[in-house]
This record gives structure tokens, C-alpha cells and sequence, in this order.
């Protein structure tokens, strides 16, 4: 099953499939997640470049999508396009032109959703990105993901929607902007394996949810470093804690008291 980046978004599991219901749910849901990722990300990705190779007749993009959940940690997405088979009867039309949106594409994603979910769907119907293949598990390659993924479909990888629009949105479906040479040892120095990208994933949530603790902690005695300012003279807020509980306890002591000589 081959298919351009359009009929991907428009239903993953191919035109010969049912359409899938809830697709404008689905634009709206990516849009929006992108949206705020983008204003976390907007300094840093601003010094993201995104590198365009023309490899002989086909075209390779290598994209670096955000994780929706850590800030600055970034997945690994290549795409390559090539030029559909002219019998094919989804193909609409004559591929003619500057553009890459009817052209058929294969993925490379070490995101986690994609190597442990949908790989080994993406093998058995023809796109996968070979020439990443060494950078995959090979047991994902070769077996079914029964739990998350038993019927073995193609489905939307998040980090491949997101990838698909800020293509739209930076204009990346343009042949004449695919410049520079592919050459696999670069790529693979710049690319991380699937493994490797699990294991900086697990250090940077670690790393963020530090830091989360620590601002957090920051906050809470800043708090109490303002009011402690706003109390007279040198009271402190434990004593004045302190203060409260015996007054409490000491009513209470009271009311038991008189309740008894009633």
C-alpha cells in the first residue's frame, strides 16, 4: 500500500480501507497540540534547521518534531519521496511540477508511538524508510505489536502530523528547496537509533520533572518568605501556627468543661 503524505493525513489505512471517522476532530486536536508546543518551543525552535536532500530522483526531508510533553527534547523524523507508479489508480493525476504532495512517501520516526506501535505496519505495507532500518529494533521490525497495535494497521503517528503540518506551514513541499546531497554516514551521525532515543527521553523527563520539583519548592518558600515579611515585628509563622492550634485547643477546653458542669 503506497500512498502521498496528503492521503496519509486524510486516512492512514489507505484508500482502500473505510474513510476514518473523525478526521476533522483529528486536524483540529494536532493543530491545537502543535499550536501550544510551538509558543513552549518558540525560541528553540527557531534554531532548528531542517535539512532537504535530493538523492537522484527521489526527495528526503529530515525534520525535528518537538515532543509534546518535554520541553527541548526533539524526535528524529525523516521522509522520503518519490515518484508515484503511473498505473496506480489512486494516483489522480500526471505528477508534474515543483510540488512533492502527490508524490508516494515513506517514514523514519524514532518516536517511541511509531517503533512500538506501528513499525511493523509501516514495513508490511511498503513505507518504511529502508535506509533507516539498522537504526530501528529489530524485533519491532519483525514482530507485531499485539498489544498496542494487534490488527497491525497503519494509524496517525503524532509526531508525523505534526511533521506533515509545519511542512505546510514552512512550505517544504517544494521540489526547489531540496538542495543539499544525501549522504548516509552524515545522516547517520545526525540521526539517533530508536534505543538510544528512549533512553535520552527517559533522562530528559527526569531531568524536567527536577526541575519542575525545585520551581515548585521555590514557589512554596517564596510564599512563605512573603508572608513571614508581612507579619509585625519578628513573628514568625510557626509560632504564629503555633499560636492558633493552642487557642483552638484551649476553647475547646473550655466548652468540654462547662459542658460537664451543666
Amino acid at each position: 500500500m503506497r500512498m502521498n503524505f496528503n492521503q496519509y493525513i486524510q486516512n492512514p489505512m489507505g484508500v482502500a480501507n473505510s474513510v476514518i471517522s473523525n478526521r476533522e476532530m483529528y486536524r483540529v486536536l494536532y493543530t491545537n497540540k502543535l499550536n501550544q508546543i510551538m509558543v513552549r518551543e518558540a525560541g528553540r525552535m527557531a534554531n532548528i534547521k531542517n535539512h532537504l536532500y535530493k538523492d537522484g530522483k527521489r526527495y528526503i526531508a529530515y525534520i525535528k518534531i518537538p515532543s509534546e510533553k518535554i520541553s527541548d527534547f526533539y524526535y528524529d523524523i525523516l521522509i522520503e519521496f518519490t515518484e508515484p507508479d503511473p498505473n496506480d489508480p489512486n494516483v489522480k493525476k500526471k505528477v508534474t511540477g515543483y510540488g512533492l504532495e502527490d508524490y508516494y512517501v515513506r517514514f523514519y520516526a524514532n518516536d517511541p508511538s511509531f517503533f512500538y506501535t506501528f513499525v511493523h505496519a509501516f514495513i508490511k505495507n511498503d513505507m518504511f524508510f529502508k535506509d533507516m532500518k539498522h537504526k530501528m529494533p529489530k524485533r519491532n521490525m519483525k514482530e507485531v505489536a499485539k498489544e498496542k497495535n494487534p490488527q497491525d494497521v497503519v494509524g496517525y503517528v503524532k509526531s508525523l502530523y505534526f511533521a506533515y503540518l509545519l511542512m505546510i506551514r514552512q512550505g517544504l513541499f517544494n521540489k526547489l528547496k531540496y538542495t543539499e546531497t544525501f549522504n548516509q554516514e552524515v545522516i547517520d551521525r545526525l540521526v539517533l537509533s530508536a534505543e538510544i532515543m528512549v533512553e535520552k527521553r527517559q533522562e530528559a523527563a527526569e531531568s524536567n520533572a527536577k526541575v519542575k520539583r525545585e520551581k515548585k519548592a521555590r514557589a512554596k518558600q517564596g510564599r512563605q518568605d512573603h508572608l513571614e515579611k508581612e507579619l509585625p515585628g519578628n513573628i514568625k509563622m510557626t509560632k504564629v501556627v503555633s499560636n492558633v492550634k493552642n487557642t483552638i485547643s484551649n476553647k475547646a477546653s473550655k466548652f468540654v468543661k462547662t459542658t460537664k458542669r451543666k
